[in-house]
């Protein structure tokens, strides 16, 4: 099945997002990407390299549903999910705008995980969307029956702000590392990692 065909069969899968955020290297070198390594008692992926992103809540639907634009509503609401995620588990402000430095991201995370929504984030720190900044990349819905199926959707977006640190937010994830693509599929040869399918095929 190719990465942005539709299952023909199977259960509808949780709507999901994910993101590749990766930034220039020096001296020519490839771009690096962000991954999260999951704790081990998630049921879902627990123990595994994966970029940042999960399940598209309530209220991203209903954020996504506000915003209006050219974007369709759901999708909307998947971005809303990537921008929510990862400043909840890394602590980087992406598809933003605004006055944002890396202490107000870091601030702004812990506030999220406190409140679990967007909106009020946006709200606090006067900070508005914009999802411009992601480009979308793949999906992904296995055609099969499991007790979880993901309806992923996965974006792109650059990140080249050196100085803004990335932070695991040790409840759902407990290790983050950067790293070129091949390097982490390296790191998973050698045993050092462990990805899913769906990871290893976007890398």
């Amino acid at each position: 099945m190719g990465m942005s065909e539709q299952p023909q069969a199977g259960p509808a899968g949780i709507p999901a997002a994910t993101v590749v955020i990766f930034r220039n290297a020096p001296a020519g070198s490839p771009p690096e990407i962000l991954m999260t390594i999951r704790s081990r008692e998630m049921v879902f992926a627990g123990g595994m390299a994966v970029f940042p992103g999960g399940r598209v809540d309530p209220a991203d639907f209903d954020l996504g549903a506000r915003i209006g634009g050219p974007l369709d509503p759901e999708e909307a609401a998947h971005q809303v999910a990537v921008v929510r995620e990862t400043l909840e588990e890394t602590g980087l402000a992406i598809g933003l705008a605004g006055q944002i430095d890396a202490d107000k991201a870091r601030a702004a995370g812990r506030f999220l995980q406190q409140t679990g929504e967007l909106a009020p984030v946006l709200a606090h720190f006067n900070w508005e969307l914009d999802l411009a900044q992601l480009v979308p990349f793949a999906r992904w819905c296995p055609p099969f029956r499991e007790k979880r199926v993901f309806d992923t959707r996965f974006y792109m977006i650059s990140h080249d702000d050196h100085d803004a640190k990335a932070t695991v937010d040790e409840t759902e994830n407990y290790n983050l590392f950067w790293s070129s693509p091949q390097g982490v599929l390296d790191k998973a040869e050698e045993g050092k990692v462990m990805i899913i399918f769906p990871t290893k095929r976007n890398l």
